[in-house]
């Protein structure tokens, strides 16, 4: 018996482009960044670190989420909210706009209905929570403490606020994150375990999520939110960091043709690898990202010469750009029509949500009719010059593309997917 073909059928997003998906498209298309300066960034202890993100029209900077907005409300109860963090906040509003997207309910889900998520917990809530309990004592500590901040915190609220009855799971392999959960979701379909998979990545993308990395000198010290973020560029110097959600309902054809959902994309299949060398840096020949993409092509059927666009994980530091041109070149070398590209250069390095938000911005920019450039490329790094790497937006649609997502520990995950022609 041959494998359930696997197609999107729905999407939500809010990022540092915004939460409407056609407001997101013309940013993407006309190469208009989410960066800014943070006054909280630059006035930190010192901090060398002075351009971040916002997500458009969510305010989660009280300490109470009572106090939170949004653009479209939140129509959580009080006991709802206390459970939340801001990244929880957000995917509710990326799920909920994802559902309507995919023409669903969570009245309609059920058991055929699995959640896989995707964050790396509040690190804000976490430091609060524990700052209570060693001034306060336990009894005086909140009783949300641990499911608003902890790493499972987003399968927590999501699987309760919506209902999900069917696979349930967190991953947690840093920047790879939401691209292992959208991988093994595939999976689940696959094998006819579930006929339908919500999948979501999320990050606060807040002072203690993202100045951490400055300590690891990753983090870009740019004072210019117009070069802040430039992937494969010989001027970069590290990433700028931004948060929010990203959700995909995936669903076999079988199951959106018989309810004529939409259908945005085809996934085509996905593989993953490991570098199995150092805790935060990358093997130098890119090992674990080769057998990422070599699985990648095999698992979907196809040759290197099949893709017509790689959307890189490149997030602008020194040493992990050269290493994913040279991995790039290595499997697809002799390849002239492929092009290359980074969307941090519009969007950041949203940590454990890069994989579904790069993946959702492709089928945006497909949909559209047109395929990323790395924008404010003007200095390619000779070392990345073995790759394609267009500035410009083409004007012409990608057929089939390569995502890759790579994380801390060596953890590398490419997933294949084709526009949608019925």
């Amino acid at each position: 018996m041959s494998s359930p073909r696997i197609v999107i059928t729905g999407m939500g997003l809010a990022c540092a482009l915004g939460h409407d998906l056609g407001t997101i498209t013309q940013k993407l298309n006309t190469q208009t960044h989410g960066f800014s300066h943070r006054k909280e960034y630059s006035g930190f202890k010192g901090s060398s670190i002075s351009i971040g993100t916002e997500i458009p029209d969510f305010d989660t900077s009280s300490r109470y989420a009572e106090d939170w907005t949004s653009p479209n409300g939140h129509c959580l109860n009080k006991e709802n909210l206390k459970a939340l963090n801001p990244h929880c906040f957000y995917a509710y509003h990326a799920v909920t706009q994802a559902l309507g997207h995919a023409q669903l309910s969570s009245l309609e889900l059920g058991d055929e209905t699995g959640l896989f998520t995707a964050s790396a917990g509040s690190a804000t809530n976490l430091r609060y929570n524990l700052n209570c309990l060693h001034e306060r004592g336990v009894a005086r500590s909140s009783p949300h403490g641990v499911i608003n901040s902890v790493v499972g915190t987003l399968s927590y609220n999501l699987s309760a606020l919506f209902s999900i009855t069917g696979a349930g799971c967190g991953f947690a392999s840093a920047c790879a994150s939401s691209a292992h959960a959208l991988g093994f979701a595939m999976d689940q379909i696959k094998l006819g375990r579930q006929q339908r998979m919500i999948v979501v990545g999320a990050e606060d993308g807040d002072l203690d999520t993202i100045l951490p990395f400055g300590s690891m000198h990753a983090l870009s010290t740019s004072t210019d939110p117009d070069t802040a973020s430039l992937p494969f560029d010989r001027r970069r110097n590290g990433f700028v960091g931004s948060g929010g959600a990203s959700a995909l309902i995936i669903e076999s054809l079988e199951s959106a043709t018989a309810r004529g959902a939409p259908i945005l994309a085809e996934l085509l299949g996905w593989g993953q690898g490991s570098d199995g060398y150092k805790p935060a840096k990358p093997h130098p020949e890119g090992i674990g990202l080769c057998q990422a993409m070599t699985l990648a092509l095999k698992d979907a059927d196809l040759t290197p010469t099949a893709i017509d666009h790689i959307n890189a994980h490149a997030t602008g530091t020194a040493i992990g750009d050269i290493v994913e041109a040279k991995a790039i070149h290595r499997i697809f070398k002799g390849h002239a029509g492929l092009s290359t590209a980074s969307t941090k250069a519009l969007t950041g390095h949203s940590l454990s949500m890069a994989g579904t938000l790069e993946i959702s911005l492709e089928v945006l920019a497909q949909q559209a009719g047109f395929t990323p450039g790395t924008a404010n490329l003007e200095e390619i790094d000779p070392n990345c010059a073995c790759i394609h790497l267009p500035k410009d937006n083409a004007l012409t649609r990608a057929n089939i593309v390569m995502s890759n997502s790579s994380g801390f520990g060596g953890a590398n995950v490419s997933i294949i997917f084709k526009h949608w022609s019925a």
